[in-house]
């Protein structure tokens, strides 16, 4: 079932589990609240409504993604329609939460487009997800744009298709310069954990590329199952003996904490240069004290860079659309400490690409969807209030996006840029062509 309400006042709280063990899913309507201009348009919104069916995976496993894309994809709803909507059509919200279960969101999908009628999918976070309901929307005819998550390289560069977009670089496009960095600066051996699932072994082939690329090697290959509450065995088997160089982390969400927590038992860091963990809001917002001196990247550091107005006035908007979120999802994020990082940042560049294409195509509907695919397929974007953590570009063939990425060392809180790459710096994934 698919729950409608209006605002976020009307929303079931997010932790309702009596409701989630007897239907198997929660989805809310929203519209977003009053926000700061981002160039939708000026005329009232009084057109018919566009709609977009949002999967929001609100499971522990996900609890951080889930949360991040809520706030984002509100935020950017909020700007959308404080600025006229969609050409005067206001964009609704209808939010579906598939559970991290990839059958749930195929089915939750197909329900939004064929009985809640939304114009256009958005989102769902483990890949094994979004892989699904890409196939799924080839069949049904309808815009696709992943949001948070949906990390596997396989969604552009093995099963693309018209109708399926990634704003966010993903996989060899942003590990071959992390990996070209790190082995210039620290040598060539390095040891990988990964999550022993599609996200994880994903990864693990995309820093093979990488390392290749620049000249160095995985000689220290340790998988991790998913939701493996005991890290003990498999951080114990990192080598420090000099055989390698350092660490790649590629562990997410729950996962994520509980391997820096057991690396930060065995003192790794003072060992080995680590790699891979970023981003304060897998954190709270706060990152622990172990974790300085780790290199990661993203295309949005965790706290606004001060010369950058647009990034600037972007977290400023985020922490105001936070107040207005369910208590749940604010205390999820770390409450006063919460930061959109690149995880928020995916959500929210998923709408505002979304609504650059729909703003160059004029669309109303599901019956301007050719268009649509259209001009999202050409999209390209300078720094601005839609993408404030630097420029955009979609590449044609295989509908993956490319954006402005940092390489950036933990120093304390705070997030030292060591490199900036252009979004045509990045490599692409594959050869697949989007048909």
């Amino acid at each position: 079932m698919i729950e409608n309400a209006v605002g976020p006042a009307a929303r079931p709280p997010w932790w309702r589990t009596a409701a989630l063990a007897v239907a198997g899913l929660l989805a809310v309507a929203a519209c977003g609240g009053g926000a700061t201009q981002s160039g939708g348009g000026s005329q009232e919104a009084n057109g018919s409504p566009i709609t977009i069916g949002v999967l929001d995976d609100q499971a522990p496993l996900t609890a951080v993604e889930g949360a991040e894309m809520r706030v984002n994809t509100d935020l950017a709803v909020a700007r959308i329609n404080s600025s006229g909507g969609i050409h005067g059509h206001k964009v609704n919200v209808v939010y579906a939460d598939p559970q991290a279960d990839p059958s749930k969101a195929v089915a939750l999908a197909q329900q939004l487009v064929q009985q809640n009628n939304v114009d256009v999918l958005v989102g769902a976070v483990l890949s094994s997800e979004c892989l699904g309901v890409e196939n799924l929307v080839a069949r049904l005819q309808i815009v696709y744009v992943s949001s948070t998550g949906c990390a596997s390289e396989d969604f552009t560069a093995k099963q693309c298709n018209q109708y399926s977009f990634r704003v966010t670089p993903q996989g060899r496009q942003v590990n071959i310069p992390l990996s070209s960095y790190i082995v210039k600066t620290y040598g060539t051996k390095w040891s990988i954990i990964y999550p022993d699932y599609a996200f994880g072994q994903s990864q693990l082939a995309a820093y093979k590329v990488g390392m290749q690329a620049a000249g160095g090697a995985l000689t220290q290959i340790i998988p991790i199952p998913q939701n493996e509450t005991n890290m003990t065995p498999y951080i114990s088997k990192i080598s420090t003996d000099g055989s390698v160089n350092g660490l790649i982390n590629t562990e997410v969400g729950a996962d994520l904490v509980r391997a820096s927590t057991t690396i930060a038992q065995f003192n790794l860091g003072a060992k080995l240069p680590i790699v891979g963990v970023f981003g304060k809001e897998r954190f709270a917002g706060v990152y622990p004290p172990s974790l300085t001196g780790d290199i990661g990247q993203s295309p949005e550091l965790s706290d606004a860079a001060k010369e950058n107005s647009f990034d600037v006035a972007y977290h400023t908007a985020f922490k105001g659309q936070l107040g207005k979120e369910d208590p749940a999802i604010i205390n999820t994020l770390g409450n006063d400490k919460a930061v959109p990082g690149d995880l928020g940042y995916e959500a929210y560049t998923a709408i505002t690409a979304l609504k650059l294409g729909m703003l160059s195509s004029n669309f109303t509907g599901k019956s301007d969807t050719s268009k649509l695919i259209t001009a999202m397929s050409k999209l390209k974007a300078k720094q601005s209030a839609d993408f404030p953590g630097g420029d955009f570009q979609m590449n044609a063939s295989d509908h993956q996006g490319a954006t402005t990425t940092y390489i950036a060392k933990i120093n304390g809180q705070q997030e030292d840029v060591l490199a900036t790459i252009a979004p045509d710096k990045l490599a692409p994934i594959g050869t697949c062509q989007a048909k």
